[in-house]
């Protein structure tokens, strides 16, 4: 299959693009820079250089590529400070939004049969201990995820189409190669949690290798639809907090008190703060795929001992 792709050198693109070539399937990726274009080369995608954001571009890539379907894993996440800061999302919003309306603009003029797009957890309300499941939970609008709400009615416009659209809704992403997650770990070093909300109510988290190998699964005769991508065993916000300490080999870790991060996460304070226990089940029923990492619990363990391993291997250079 002859794939296109968006967001190629990000967090998620490093894993997918070896993951589909693995497969067979032959990658073309959007390049805006010529550092951007050595690294996809080295990838081992092609490399092709237009205007996210010019649908007749677009149309033309598509069509001289005969590519048949397209991953839109395009991001521009503002750093953990700038979070609750509604301004900081704005390039964010125009990758996800506008991104997502010229492509399926483009997708809909050629061949492409299949539109893939990985969306947030953060678009479900608070549902405190029950499960929440795509198929029976409405989504909840908020300032900062209302662009992924809005690129995932242009998946939908697609399906409309009688093409295959497919939104994956996925948890906090995590693992050794994710920056957020190294900011975790150091402050655990420390002694601290950063995790707004209230102890008993559940954070959704995928880890980085399992996310990944759930967009190349759902390439594969996957129904049209929103799925969920998490772990198979949410943790309430205590038990992961009890999970980073015991990683870095302390008892307990202070948590930052929620008026605190009330201040510091600004307009996210309310989105952050929900309790939502994601549950995996229907995509895992239709699919080949389970996470390897079933929890952060385990997922802990696996990146203290990555990072032990890195200091080791610093050590000795």
């Amino acid at each position: 299959m002859k794939i296109f792709i968006t967001g190629a050198t990000g967090v998620l693109g490093k894993f997918v693009i070896p993951l589909l070539l693995s497969s067979a399937h032959q990658v073309y990726a959007l390049s805006r820079s010529e550092k951007n274009m050595a690294a996809i080369r080295q990838l081992g995608a092609e490399p092709i250089t237009a205007d996210l954001f010019n649908s007749d571009a677009l149309t033309g890539v598509l069509a001289s590529t005969q590519a048949t379907a397209i991953m839109h894993l395009a991001t521009k996440i503002p750093p953990t400070a700038q979070m609750g800061k509604v301004a900081s999302w704005q390039e964010n919003d125009h990758i996800r939004r506008d991104g997502a309306r010229t492509l399926v603009a483009a997708a809909l003029a050629t061949g492409v049969q299949t539109f893939i797009y990985p969306s947030f957890y953060a678009v479900y309300p608070d549902r405190g201990e029950q499960w929440i499941d795509a198929r029976a939970t409405p989504t909840q609008s908020h300032v900062i995820q209302q662009a992924t709400i809005d690129a995932e009615a242009e998946v939908a416009r697609f399906t409309q189409a009688n093409r295959r659209g497919i939104v994956l809704r996925m948890g906090n992403l995590y693992g050794p190669e994710v920056p957020s997650t190294l900011e975790q770990f150091q402050m655990a070093q420390r002694g601290l949690a950063v995790l707004p909300g209230s102890g008993d109510a559940y954070l959704p988290y995928i880890w980085l290798e399992d996310a990944a190998r759930a967009l190349v699964v759902a390439l594969d005769d996957t129904p049209a639809g929103v799925y969920d991508i998490v772990d198979d065993e949410p943790l309430t916000r205590d038990e992961f907090a009890d999970a980073l300490a015991q990683s870095v080999g302390k008892r307990r870790l202070l948590r930052i008190p929620n008026a605190i991060m009330k201040l510091m996460t600004g307009a996210a304070a309310n989105m952050i703060n929900r309790s939502q226990r994601i549950s995996n089940r229907h995509f895992k029923e239709l699919t080949t795929w389970k996470p390897a990492v079933p929890n952060a619990r385990q997922g802990w363990t696996l990146i203290a001992a990555a990072k032990n391993t890195h200091e080791r291997t610093a050590s000795h250079v």
